[in-house]
């Protein structure tokens, strides 16, 4: 036919063209559907992806303030410790389940995807501690934490070395150093006090922490007891019940009561002064004093009564020779104590043993 075709023909040609036409309307139509999907995928996408970051970040930010309040309670624990306000066995577990709660939190911080079950035990376990704190160690402010840190370092008092001296028990025994005529007078004086004596070591004469001087006072009618009769006295002898306090009453104060207290119910007791080396915890050398005793059936012991806190019984036996560690073993069984007592440095020097 020619010219031009009537919308109805129905030659091949006019109905490929009819064709090609519905082709692209549907392709355009599924081209705008896609595209649509895809562009509301992406968005889902994106949103998806910024709720997760800004969790992970709170989960995060809670570890970070359970890392920080455990160790806060850490540093205020050995703070109420070194100001004697808590006993050694706090000291332990405060310190024990705070390094702990610290390790723990760190570790999870570190993690590339922090769980919420990880972040709800570490939250929980931290809020309980913290809890403890506050009831326990009395924090509750940042203030608290403040005049803990600044009682416990405070150089007035010395609060922190007497502390440390209390916790491994070595201190410097303290000598005056006395010209021979100061010593004449001290003897003179000393004298008028019958059955009394100084103790001199190396030509200086021994104090006690506030600088007096250590004076045994020996009773002539004192006798060498047996074992069983010297564990007696020493359980019902209080001086290991003292507390240790760098400026007021160290070793050399601990055995000049024992001494005393012995002789003056007539058991024969002697002041012992040696000279210990270096331990792993103390990297110089240093004096401790203690006692002896001759006991009528074990022979001659040796008794440390030095103490360290209230309320424990501290009185303990040692076995001393030059070259040996010196190993404290306690004669009264405390509960939640160990018999054994760490190494103060082998024995130097034994300098003293003055009955």
């Amino acid at each position: 036919m020619m010219g031009e075709h009537p919308p109805s023909c129905t030659c091949v040609e006019c109905v490929n063209r009819r064709l090609g036409i519905v082709r692209e309307r549907t392709k355009s139509k599924k081209k705008f559907r896609k595209e649509s999907y895809r562009s509301k995928t992406r968005r889902n996408i994106n949103w998806g992806r910024f709720g997760h970051s800004l969790w992970n970040k709170v989960k995060r930010l809670l570890i970070l303030i359970a890392l920080l309040a455990s160790a806060t309670i850490v540093v205020v624990t050995v703070c109420r410790f070194i100001n004697n306000e808590i006993r050694l066995s706090s000291l332990i577990v405060c310190i024990g389940v705070g390094l702990l709660l610290v390790i723990w939190c760190l570790n999870s911080i570190s993690k590339h995807r922090l769980s919420f079950s990880r972040t709800f035990l570490v939250v929980l376990i931290s809020s309980v501690f913290a809890i403890f704190s506050y009831v326990y160690l009395d924090i509750r402010t940042f203030s608290d934490v403040k005049d803990a840190v600044k009682q416990a370092l405070s150089t007035d008092t010395e609060q922190f070395r007497t502390s440390i001296d209390l916790v491994i028990q070595r201190t410097e025994l303290k000598l005056v150093e006395i010209s021979s005529t100061v010593k004449e007078n001290v003897k003179e004086g000393v004298s008028e006090l019958k059955n009394t004596e100084n103790v001199y070591i190396g030509g200086a004469i021994l104090v006690g922490a506030d600088g007096h001087y250590i004076t045994l006072k020996n009773n002539p009618d004192a006798t060498n007891h047996s074992w069983e009769q010297l564990k007696t006295f020493l359980l019902r002898d209080k001086t290991d019940s003292i507390l240790y306090d760098f400026d007021t009453f160290v070793c050399a104060d601990f055995a000049e009561r024992l001494h005393n207290n012995a002789e003056a119910e007539g058991i024969r007791a002697a002041f012992v002064s040696i000279w210990l080396g270096p331990c792993s915890y103390f990297p110089t050398s240093g004096g401790h004093a203690l006692n002896a005793f001759e006991t009528s059936d074990k022979g001659l012991v040796f008794i440390d009564c030095t103490g360290f806190i209230s309320g424990v019984n501290a009185d303990k036996t040692v076995d001393i020779k030059v070259g040996k560690d010196y190993i404290p073993m306690s004669i009264f069984s405390e509960p939640g104590w160990s018999d054994t007592w760490d190494s103060m440095g082998k024995v130097d020097e034994i300098e003293t043993i003055q009955w």
